[in-house]
């Protein structure tokens, strides 16, 4: 494991680009070390070292994930998420108390908004009679990253989403100031709208939402709702 991980930091510190380094972490309110990869850079280099790691049987997905993670640049995060949804990490029972781990680690959008939408989500619906109990855990939480977590993990739920339960969240959490709860109120509504815009419509209707959960929910919505 660890000769993989000083293969992958080797590769990435050499195409690392220290002028962009700057300009991203100011992106991110200084808060994050960076290389200074793009995007493309980073998914082209990560592509072979994927290929080899999924067929090395020796490699544990789970472990690999942390140890990239573990790394001090924010590039590392993206990739052990792009890892993370290469291996289906959600499909092992147990791996949430891992995600809810990394989810709480320099919590940022960036970070956050993947590990809800798509490993938590598909978590649950794997293994649906855990979610209420995590769900009711980090509703009720004192860390609004976990609180948006729960409003958020349905995005790509489509026709399964759990309407009841989404607006019983968004009814803890719509007096909260935070912006990035009031955004995730509004973005969970707007993905809802796509497939039941009524139901979004009569309840923005009965509900006081901030103005920018209203517009991020209507964004979506017929011009006649």
């Amino acid at each position: 494991m660890n000769e993989q991980i000083k293969k992958l930091v080797l590769a990435m510190q050499g195409t690392a680009n220290p002028e962009r380094a700057v300009s991203m972490k100011a992106y991110m309110k200084g808060q994050f070390s960076y290389l200074g990869q793009s995007s493309p850079v980073r998914k082209e280099l990560q592509k072979d070292f994927f290929s080899s790691w999924k067929k090395d049987r020796s490699i544990v997905p789970m472990d690999l994930a942390k140890a990239i993670w573990n790394n001090p640049e924010r590039e590392y995060c993206y990739v052990a998420m792009d890892w993370m949804k290469s291996t289906s990490i959600w499909k092992e029972s147990g791996s949430i108390e891992q995600i809810e781990a990394w989810i709480l680690d320099d919590s940022w959008w960036d970070t956050v908004d993947f590990l809800a939408s798509t490993c938590v989500g598909a978590y649950f619906l794997k293994f649906p009679a855990e979610r209420d109990q995590w769900i009711e855990k980090w509703n009720n939480s004192s860390n609004f990253w976990l609180n948006r977590t729960a409003l958020i993990f349905q995005l790509k739920y489509k026709e399964k989403v759990d309407t009841d339960l989404l607006f019983a969240l968004i009814d803890t959490h719509k007096t909260q100031k935070e912006f990035f709860i009031r955004k995730a109120i509004g973005w969970a509504l707007r993905e809802l709208s796509k497939t039941q815009p009524e139901l979004v419509r009569e309840y923005l209707q009965r509900t006081e939402l901030s103005g920018l959960s209203v517009r991020e929910a209507s964004k979506y919505l017929p011009k006649e709702y």
